[in-house]
């Protein structure tokens, strides 16, 4: 587990048997997470994260005449504070309204709790770490931090798809070639996967134009991985194959969902289309999982009342139970600090991820594992909306840990390569020897292959991949239709 930094264990209350446990809580390498999970030796791009906190001054802005100082804001008057500071923290009282109120209450709930996680796991990884070893581990040539002078446009697939016409229900396509090309019309509202267990596949998307053949982009589909690229409206239907295919796998051993919740940020910088929470009841989750156990997980927004929907209405319509909560800390890549304070009110350093296991009905005698509450773990945050993989730190709550574990994601915006077995099997793909057995990874969404896109100087969009000289220059063949 490259990407796992380090672990660090406090002592808690385990709410489930009263008894004092101990917590484990992880420092993960964003970039490694999805290198490791990626599984191909090809380098990837990303956002360059923030160095320091936000709303610090840098090393360069400190002087001796001008030592750096922690400004802490008061959360509430005290014995010094004066009477218009009384007054004014009662009107703001008076004028918050219920979800606010519920909101801080469950911020004061879990702030000392994450607290502690935070200094334990950075006093065990500056205790531990190599002198050249930053707060993302040691990277390689793999990790490439975008340039934002490439003028480029990126691949809008929302757009694309919405000028292809609907075809109905289009057969799975399997693609069997190393390099293949693809019609764009063919990209959509179909199944497309990459049986292989070691080697990628080079997917061309061409566009036909009279009698010319444009090229759209070009997609590396990691091995053992599939994509959807659909609206969330026709998820749930059998027609879209998402159930047929992971019951054809031996079932979804985790289903992970990554809503595109409506916040600021994402409206500021028009990085990814939000969508209204409510529709998430339009999603079946028994029907996309069927008979077959599962552990579910849903990144939270940090609003109360989307937490709110999710834990007490959604997850009981889905069969979910033992509901746990864990916390993502966003960390600066230099100092290792929280990228926002705690006590910040206005934004979070953190979000939350739901977590429970889909019991079908007629389950009899399934033993589940104690899944553990408020687990935190710190990472860097590299760009909107790309969260750190977290197959890893899954592993151990697993129904069945003997395989390796078949993946769902929805709202998917990158396709993974199919987890490896028992921890001994973790490699690269490069090393990777015939025999190996995968999981699958299938990603649906509307962009569920939106940081697959390669990156070529000579092609018409932005992309997230970069191959150098293990790109395909030859002409690909067409690839075969129909079932498999």
């Amino acid at each position: 587990m490259q990407s796992v930094l380090c672990t660090a264990e406090l002592p808690a209350f385990d709410r489930s048997t009263g008894q004092l446990s101990l917590a484990q809580h992880h420092l993960v390498s964003s970039p490694l997470s999805i290198l490791d999970s990626f599984s191909t030796p090809h380098a990837l791009l990303f956002d360059r994260p923030p160095a320091q906190a936000y709303q610090q001054p840098s090393a360069a802005d400190v002087t001796d005449e001008q030592p750096r100082r922690k400004r802490r804001r008061k959360s509430r008057p005290d014995e010094s504070s004066s009477p218009a500071e009384w007054a004014l923290h009662r009107d703001k009282l008076e004028r918050q309204s219920t979800t606010d109120r519920e909101s801080d209450e469950h911020h004061a709930s879990i702030s000392l709790g994450l607290s502690a996680a935070i200094d334990a796991v950075r006093d065990a990884w500056l205790g531990q770490r190599a002198d050249d070893d930053g707060w993302m581990g040691k990277l390689d040539e793999r990790v490439v931090w975008r340039d934002g002078r490439d003028l480029r446009e990126e691949l809008d697939l929302v757009k694309l798809a919405a000028e292809q016409a609907d075809e109905g229900s289009p057969e799975l396509l399997g693609i069997q070639d190393s390099a293949a090309q693809l019609p764009l019309a063919s990209l959509f509202r179909r199944i497309i996967r990459n049986d292989s267990q070691s080697s990628p596949v080079h997917l061309r998307v061409i566009r036909r134009e009279a009698e010319e053949e444009a090229t759209v982009a070009r997609l590396l589909v990691p091995p053992s991985s599939g994509f959807l690229v659909s609206d969330m409206s026709t998820w749930s239907a059998r027609s879209s194959g998402i159930a047929q295919l992971g019951q054809s796998l031996g079932g979804w051993d985790v289903l992970l969902i990554d809503p595109p919740w409506p916040n600021a940020s994402a409206t500021r910088s028009s990085s990814y289309e939000t969508f209204d929470p409510y529709d998430l009841w339009k999603l079946d989750v028994p029907a996309l999982l069927d008979d077959k156990p599962a552990l579910v997980c849903v990144w939270l927004t940090n609003r109360v009342k989307f937490r709110r929907l999710v834990k007490d209405k959604l997850f009981p319509a889905w069969r979910i139970k033992q509901t746990a909560e864990w916390y993502w800390i966003k960390i600066a890549s230099q100092s290792g600090e929280p990228v926002w304070s705690l006590e910040a009110k206005n934004r979070r350093c953190y979000e939350g991820l739901l977590l429970g296991y889909y019991v079908p009905p007629g389950a009899k005698k399934l033993t589940l594992p104690t899944l553990p509450t408020d687990k935190v773990f710190l990472s860097t945050p590299i760009g909107h909306s790309r969260k750190p993989v977290i197959i890893d730190l899954l592993r151990p709550y697993l129904l069945d840990s003997r395989k390796p574990p078949n993946v769902l994601e929805l709202f998917a915006r990158m396709t993974l390569a199919g987890p490896l077995g028992a921890p001994s099997d973790l490699k690269s793909a490069a090393t990777v020897k015939d025999g190996v057995k995968r999981g699958f990874f299938l990603a649906v969404g509307n962009e569920a292959v939106k940081f697959n896109v390669v990156d070529e100087a000579d092609d018409p969009v932005r992309g997230w991949v970069r191959e150098g000289a293990l790109s395909p220059r030859e002409r690909a063949p067409e690839v075969s239709e129909g079932p498999l």
